[in-house]
């Protein structure tokens, strides 16, 4: 006859909090692990903070988070070569105690004879050098409550010098491509942080005159001219046959992608560009931090006939003039830095042959268009628009032909 075992059930029935009980044993065991040991602290915060910055970057795309788990693990290295450092430096024995200078013996000549006092060197035995263990006084002992409260300390402190050089690294990984001014610290801070560098090595000794070579190396680099004119003012320009235009914001403001077709603009472009081969410079001075590398320029069609209804119902046909509105139909071009200049992005197509196609446009930064027209004849039909007035509202459609 087989031997019958409880059930699931019948378990639960004895002993309903035996599995509480038994992962309560194993965590208080990992915590008194944890807590006597430093070395075993560090690697549980480690984890903690690879699980945490794994789940704070996990909206954002796969090269950021293995960019900022990289910049993690260089924190991580730098916090452990330095307390392993540290705490090597406590376990070294005191200094060894000078050494002893041979003792002498002062002598004395018998009475008969003449006072004459005579030095004679004396054999030191070793127990005479090092002196007995009981020689020594006994150190006052300290309460295991205070070794207790300096080791905690000392964990904690480590822990805090840990989360910070986290969040430093990991908080310049992230914004170092919205702040470039800051490039150049960010490459010193990551590379302090894994000890390839010493900070001896950055700063000169204070008494230390560099000879006349190591100052001409020390010059700044003068940056190379760019192919194209510059812009001396802040701005947006176009580039057009190596000819700088500035553009002019319009007073109304860019509508969402979604809307078809934005209120009526009644004022003619101000900028007028010879072709449609053109480039264009930002100038601004918080370009760094508001940089994109997508820009749109979108199209400002022209509405060219109103179609309206007599009282019969009858549709009536007009002619429209200095009547334009922005459409949702957009051409994307790509963001480049211009070396030498934080301040200017250089804005143009991906493809080298591209051009726009006569008309106007505006060139969207922040909601707000930059007016442009480029010359030529009409031939592109997102250029036109007729407008239809109705008794419900005003609609707009796309002409069919010129």
């Amino acid at each position: 006859m087989k031997p019958e075992f409880p059930s699931v059930d019948q378990q639960r029935m004895v002993s309903p909090h035996a599995q509480e009980i038994e992962y309560a044993l194993i965590l208080q065991r990992m915590i008194s692990a944890v807590k006597d040991d430093p070395a075993q602290m560090r690697l549980t915060i480690y984890e903690f903070a690879r699980a945490r910055l794994k789940i704070d970057t996990s909206w954002t795309d796969e090269n950021e988070r293995e960019r900022l788990a990289a910049a993690l693990e260089t924190a991580i290295q730098g916090v452990e070569e330095f307390s392993i450092s540290r705490e090597e430096r406590e376990r070294l024995p005191p200094p060894n105690p000078p050494a002893s200078t041979p003792k002498m013996q002062l002598t004395a000549a018998p009475p008969p004879g003449p006072a004459v006092t005579t030095l004679r060197p004396v054999a030191v035995q070793t127990e005479e050098i090092l002196a007995p263990r009981r020689a020594y006084l006994r150190p006052k002992e300290e309460p295991f409550v205070e070794v207790h409260a300096g080791s905690r300390r000392s964990a904690l402190a480590r822990f805090g010098v840990g989360m910070l050089l986290f969040g430093l690294v990991a908080g310049m990984a992230y914004y170092r491509q919205r702040f470039p001014s800051i490039d150049d610290q960010w490459h010193f801070a990551q590379l302090t942080a894994s000890k390839l560098i010493k900070p001896s090595a950055v700063a000169p000794a204070a008494n230390t005159t560099p000879a006349a070579p190591a100052a001409a190396d020390a010059s700044p680099a003068i940056a190379a001219p760019a192919p194209f004119p510059l812009p001396s003012d802040y701005g947006v320009y176009a580039l057009s046959n190596d000819k700088l235009s500035e553009l002019f914001t319009l007073s109304e403001a860019v509508p969402d992608k979604r809307i078809a077709v934005s209120t009526p603009i009644d004022k003619p472009s101000r900028t007028i560009l010879p072709d449609g081969k053109a480039k264009f410079i930002i100038f601004r001075r918080d370009i760094g931090v508001n940089a994109t590398d997508r820009i749109e320029v979108r199209v400002v069609a022209r509405v060219v006939r109103a179609m309206s209804f007599d009282a019969k119902g009858k549709p009536v046909f007009n002619a429209v003039s200095n009547t334009w509105n922005m459409r949702s139909v957009s051409y994307e071009m790509r963001v480049r830095p211009i070396p030498g200049n934080s301040e200017m992005l250089l804005v143009q197509s991906s493809a080298p042959d591209f051009e726009l196609p006569p008309g106007r446009y505006v060139l969207v930064l922040k909601n707000q268009g930059y007016d442009f027209t480029v010359a030529g004849a009409i031939t592109d039909l997102a250029q036109c628009l007729e407008r239809t007035d109705a008794a419900n509202g005003t609609f707009y459609s796309e002409c069919l032909k010129f």
